[in-house]
């Protein structure tokens, strides 16, 4: 209520009490009270209609800043190019459009398009002069934003299982293994190949002009001529041993088995013994038995050890009328899938593999007892039990 408002309440409150000689219920005292009460009224309206307009003015305001900001932020950010980002990149640009992802310059959508479909849009990078702050750093991402980056394009099913595969609990990325950079495995190889004939082809070069030196008179032009020939040659030959060296060692990071020695140390060893699985002599790869990306069972491709070892060997599988339970439970029982020293990837020679479950066959009898049946027993059972996987035939597996 104003000031002026409650002087005139005040001198209404003194005209009541000056006049005695009139009654509290006269029409005059009730008609003074109606006029103080809607007054009153009057004076609080305008108040709520003040303070309505105040309160709209203040939303008003803030929805304006709010709205001022959210679209300084929604501004699209601004592409410039993989043909920008080669002017400073040119020797990386050389290499990357020699990739599989070189076909990206082909997708409509910008963030999917060549070197910012990783880095993210290069504008304010190139506005700074090449602010290393102002790019996306994937080497310097954490493992999971690092893996995030390539999955947003690489969405196949041998990806999906990515984040809870073994590799990813290990703080691996797709760095660790694949270079984005480079050629495949495929053509990386036949550079190196094409590289080494190159070579063998220098060196004889290079003997062919050592023969025409010492053949040529002291002091000839012949000599002199010959001479520098084999100096040009050895300086090319050195200059191709280091671009092959180059090419063996991005190879070695990019093609099986080597990629996977690099960290799979024990399996390396395993697969250099007598009995091993052919992937060293290139007729296997890790990735026939498992998936480096993540499995339902683990790393493996199959849903279990015995669907992926019957993939090569399904006549060991059967289903067999009697079946030797290790088989259709799990191969690694008997089997050392990466290497042994015992023939057929056995994990320990015969018949001491077998006891280990059968103990003491043969013995309830009186055979071994006699030193003439005796050395029998010391040699490998499936001499007898031939059918040791299964058999549709007889229970003890052909014996």
């Amino acid at each position: 209520m104003s000031t002026f408002a409650w002087r005139q309440a005040a001198a209404n409150a003194n005209i009541f009490h000056n006049i005695k000689e009139v009654e509290l219920g006269s029409p005059s005292i009730s008609n003074l009270c109606i006029r103080i009460g809607t007054h009153q009224r009057k004076v609080l309206r305008k108040r709520k209609i003040v303070f309505t307009l105040l309160l709209c003015l203040a939303l008003g305001t803030l929805w304006g800043i709010y709205s001022q900001r959210a679209g300084q932020a929604e501004e699209q950010p601004k592409y410039v190019g993989a043909e920008t980002c080669a002017t400073c990149h040119a020797e990386v640009a050389k290499k990357w459009q020699l990739t599989t992802h070189r076909r990206t310059l082909f997708n409509k959508d910008e963030s999917r398009r060549g070197c910012e479909a990783c880095h993210g849009p290069g504008g304010e990078h190139v506005a700074g002069g090449g602010d290393k702050t102002k790019i996306i750093k994937i080497g310097k991402l954490s493992p999971t934003a690092s893996s995030n980056i390539c999955l947003k394009c690489h969405t196949h099913e041998k990806v999906t299982l990515w984040h809870t595969s073994t590799h990813a609990r290990a703080k691996l990325t797709c760095m660790t293994c694949h270079d984005p950079h480079s050629l495949d495995a495929k053509n990386l190889l036949s550079d190196v190949e094409n590289g080494k004939l190159n070579l063998e082809g220098i060196t004889r070069s290079i003997k062919q002009a050592q023969l025409e030196a010492n053949a040529a008179k002291p002091d000839s032009p012949e000599k002199k001529a010959a001479l520098d020939e084999v100096d040009r040659l050895e300086a090319k030959r050195d200059k191709l041993r280091k671009e092959l060296g180059g090419q063996e060692t991005a190879y070695r990071k990019s093609a099986e088995p080597y990629m996977c020695y690099n960290c799979h140390k024990a399996q390396e060893t395993q697969a250099r013994m007598p009995s091993h699985h052919p992937i060293n002599e290139g007729k296997m790869k890790c990735s026939d038995c498992h998936n480096p990306h993540g499995g339902a069972n683990g790393m493996l491709r199959q849903e279990s050890v015995v669907e992926t070892c019957s993939r090569c060997h399904n006549e060991k599988v059967g289903p067999f009328t009697f079946e030797h339970p290790p088989v259709s439970e799990d191969c690694t029982i008997c089997h050392k899938p990466h290497g042994s020293v015992q023939n057929t990837l056995l994990a320990q020679n015969q018949p001491f593999l077998c006891l280990k479950c059968h103990a003491g066959p043969h013995s309830r009898g009186s055979a071994l007892a006699s030193p003439a049946t005796f050395s029998r027993y010391y040699t490998e059972c499936t001499d007898c039990h031939n059918q040791i996987h299964g058999s549709d035939r007889h229970q003890p597996f052909h014996y």
